[in-house]
């Protein structure tokens, strides 16, 4: 057996400040709150999840749902770590929140960075040629033509701006999120498969400075449920 090591994360005796990445942006897109209590119960939920590799397309009121119920910033408070810390539904090692979700919709080639804070969409300038070739490396595990497709990048300088050897902490705010991600959309009537690639070397590429990693990556669609 091959295992890496990542070490035992500790929290610094003396945090350091961190210059969060810089983003090439353009069109924005609001996102709709969602305000729909769903008939779904917790256990139901439990019970009744599994990845599902049939996607039926979903419209933005869908997605957005998804988002806000999952992923938004429900608070925030300063730090001095030189970005605010934040409350979301998925749990966060110091309450960092590394992990951004980009998306990419069927039929558009533009990738489209989810702002927690604001509950809206970003367009990320250059992304649909640095991600080619993650689209095409995704397709080859499992298609989905009808799928929005999730990229997970991390921004690891946050968590390790407070944490040593704090890595698997990364690692943890990724699979947390995916869990809450997938049981979310289980009880919105939507599935979300992940896929084992992580979405390397591309995602690394967005960043000119080494600030990002691929972390994950998923297909969202409706289910198709008997």
């Amino acid at each position: 057996m091959t295992w890496i090591d990542l070490g035992n994360p500790s929290p610094k005796l003396t945090p350091s400040r961190y210059n969060l990445v810089k983003w090439q942006t353009g069109e924005v897109q609001r996102l709709t709150a969602s305000t729909a209590d769903s008939t779904t119960t917790f256990n139901q939920v439990i019970e009744g999840r599994k990845s599902d590799r049939q996607f039926g397309p979903i419209d933005d009121q869908q997605l957005g749902a998804l988002l806000w119920q999952a992923c938004r910033c429900r608070e925030v408070w300063p730090s001095d770590l030189g970005f605010d810390l934040e409350h979301r539904s998925t749990p966060s090692a110091g309450a960092i929140h590394p992990i951004h979700v980009l998306i990419n919709k069927p039929g558009d080639c533009r990738w489209w960075l989810y702002q927690p804070q604001g509950h809206y969409l970003v367009e990320l300038i250059k992304a649909s040629e640095q991600l080619a070739g993650l689209l095409e490396h995704s397709a080859k595990v499992l298609e989905g033509p009808s799928a929005v497709r999730l990229l997970f990048v991390a921004e690891p300088g946050k968590t390790l701006t407070k944490y040593d050897e704090g890595c698997s902490l990364v690692w943890r705010d990724a699979g947390a999120l995916l869990a809450i991600m997938a049981l979310t959309a289980h009880a919105q009537g939507l599935t979300f498969c992940p896929l084992g690639i992580t979405g390397e070397p591309w995602a690394s590429a967005l960043s000119d400075e080494g600030q990002l990693a691929g972390v994950g990556f998923g297909l969202l669609g409706f289910a198709a449920r008997s």
